[in-house]
């Protein structure tokens, strides 16, 4: 079947409570603005709100949870024909959204690349395989036509069956990140594609007289926030003690939200539902 322009985004959520909360609400409905077609993902339970996330694009996929974002994302591409697709997006609810992301849309409209995110990183951990650990960060994947082509090879490869099975959480861990989120970007390069993301982590640390190769999106999300980067990493907010050893920014994350978010959307809404959330953690 020849390729269409359709576009696809599987969006994969976990949570042990019976709701979608408000952050889930409002990327979904903002990644619907820009996709034909939504899976949202989640691991099985009962949920008492879906309605809130019941849009004409959006479809609900519970399944249980096996094998981290990679399995979410395996499961939902079995139920599709990805040759359908001129673009699909794997997002994950490990940010909040809290402004559009027609920016980052357009500039990716805007490259030549087969393989895009929103931010990149070359952090190396201690237990990866990769002589090269350049990566785009797995929370936010976008696959054009030819890194698309390439999924069916990507999935025979990782051996999923075994992953499913691995009861060590720690090792999962560690072999989704090696194989599937350093190791994805690798393969694609390694196929000639070309690769890019909406905020080049080098360059980006470069004008900002960042020395080391660190995960911006944790060490630095105060100065991404302030150059557009529309998304704050739920670790900020709900784990503060991770934190204490990275440069405090003089603004609170809820007051970022409030000055550099979309004042259309319900901001205070959210932030005391993130609030709330944390409160019960």
């Amino acid at each position: 079947m020849a390729v269409t322009d359709k576009k696809l985004c599987i969006f994969i959520h976990f949570c042990n409570q019976p709701y979608f909360p408000k952050y889930v609400e409002i990327y979904v409905k903002e990644l619907s603005r820009y996709f034909d077609e939504l899976i949202l993902i989640s691991n099985e339970r009962q949920v008492k709100d879906a309605e809130n996330v019941n849009l004409p694009n959006v479809r609900l996929m519970f399944v249980q949870n096996e094998g981290y974002d990679l399995g979410m994302f395996h499961k939902a591409i079995e139920k599709v024909n990805p040759e359908e697709y001129s673009q699909i997006a794997c997002i994950n609810d490990s940010n909040i959204l809290f402004k559009s992301l027609e920016p980052v849309f357009t500039w990716g409209e805007k490259q030549d690349l087969d393989f895009w995110g929103l931010i990149d990183s070359y952090q190396k951990p201690w237990f990866s395989t990769h002589s090269d650990n350049h990566h785009i960060q797995s929370h936010f994947l976008v696959f054009n036509r030819k890194a698309i082509e390439l999924i069916p090879q990507i999935f025979k490869s990782l051996e999923l069956e075994k992953l499913y099975k691995e009861e060590d959480l720690k090792k999962l861990r560690q072999t989704v990140i090696n194989t599937w989120e350093i190791g994805l970007t690798q393969f694609f390069k390694s196929q000639g594609l070309r690769v890019g993301s909406f905020i080049d982590s080098r360059s980006f640390s470069a004008q900002n007289n960042i020395k080391k190769d660190t995960n911006l999106s944790h060490s630095h999300y105060f100065r991404l926030i302030k150059a557009g980067y529309p998304v704050i990493k739920k670790k900020v907010i709900f784990h503060t003690k991770f934190f204490k050893c990275f440069f405090r920014p003089k603004i609170k994350w809820d007051a970022m939200m409030l000055k550099y978010g979309n004042r259309d959307w319900d901001l205070e809404g959210l932030i005391r539902d993130l609030k709330r959330m944390k409160r019960e953690k």
